[in-house]
């Protein structure tokens, strides 16, 4: 071995030891991922009512407000090849569930996690549930998913707290804190700005996104779970600016869905007049109190289906 070999493989060592040293500590810091991981697999058996989706349901379903025992295992942008990735994961634990809530959203049929600009938040997926989609080390690392600055300051916390530390913005049971407060973003700017980044200029992801759906359903059916799919509101700004199409392909779809089986529910609450300004974070999530105003609507619903409701119901008080 040359004398030059030597010395780039002395100059390399302390650096690869501190890539790895930054990306060990940066896996120890407990987030929102790791906690519903962790949750799920000591309490799956416990869950009556399991919430998937994206941040529409994540801030969206509270699941204090549930008569049975809910949790809430959606996240941000979270899409549907996940939301099937983690009920499969779970899947033999879940002896007690009775429903399975899902959003479908405008833009849910026609989107994957790893096509958008959030798709660095797959990592999560493969880091912290263990999943394995993904053999790229763009997925599977959080010092190639994070600025080095903000890496850098999480690391450092994290020692200087001895381990205290936590990036966990979500209440005991799933539920997203960060939209509880009644501070609004701009509820017209927002509005059309969702709008256009939701509407897809190839719906090209329908057909996988569908057979996700149908066999998360039939899966659920096997288990006796029904699953009750929803369109969450909105504001007008937000509504007014869609693709008139692609809704339409949307609704199509989920008609053809619940016609196909027994074990389905879907309500739209895309236009309901009981959502009003007062209840929206921004022009399509809600806040805290909406959010708490549609977990319960939906509640109701479940408890007013007699077949659902003979599956019994637990003794937690809402």
């Amino acid at each position: 071995m040359s004398q030059f070999v030597r010395k780039i493989i002395l100059f390399a060592l302390p650096i690869l030891f501190f890539v790895f040293f930054v990306e060990y500590i940066a896996r120890q810091i407990p987030n929102d991922y790791s906690y519903k991981n962790e949750y799920l697999s000591k309490n799956a058996e416990n869950i009556e009512i399991l919430v998937l989706g994206s941040s529409h349901s994540f801030y969206g379903i509270n699941p204090d407000h549930f008569t049975l025992n809910a949790f809430n295992a959606s996240h941000v942008s979270q899409s549907l090849n996940y939301d099937y990735f983690i009920f499969e994961k779970f899947k033999n634990n879940f002896s007690n569930m009775k429903v399975l809530v899902l959003p479908i959203s405008y833009f849910t049929l026609f989107s994957r996690l790893e096509d958008g600009i959030e798709d660095w938040r797959v990592k999560n997926y493969s880091i912290y549930y263990a999943c394995e989609y993904h053999s790229s080390l763009k997925y599977k690392t959080e010092i190639l998913n994070t600025k080095p600055m903000e890496i850098g300051k999480q690391v450092v916390k994290y020692l200087w707290s001895n381990g205290k530390t936590k990036n966990i913005t979500v209440s005991k049971l799933g539920f997203g804190l960060n939209f509880s407060n009644q501070e609004q973003s701009d509820l017209i700017a927002t509005g059309i700005s969702a709008a256009k980044r939701h509407t897809k200029k190839k719906l090209n992801k329908l057909d996988g996104n569908l057979e996700l759906i149908n066999k998360l359903i039939t899966d659920s059916s096997k288990m006796d779970i029904k699953v009750f799919l929803f369109t969450p509101p909105a504001l007008s700004s937000y509504i007014e600016n869609l693709n008139t199409q692609q809704l339409s392909v949307m609704q199509t779809n989920i008609s053809n869905i619940v016609k196909k089986h027994s074990n389905v529910e879907y309500h739209s609450f895309l236009q309901d007049d009981r959502f009003v300004k007062g209840d929206f974070k921004d022009a399509d999530h809600l806040n805290g109190i909406g959010a708490k105003k549609l977990t319960k609507i939906i509640d109701r619903m479940i408890n007013n289906k007699k077949e659902w409701v003979a599956m019994g119901l637990s003794n937690k008080n809402t």
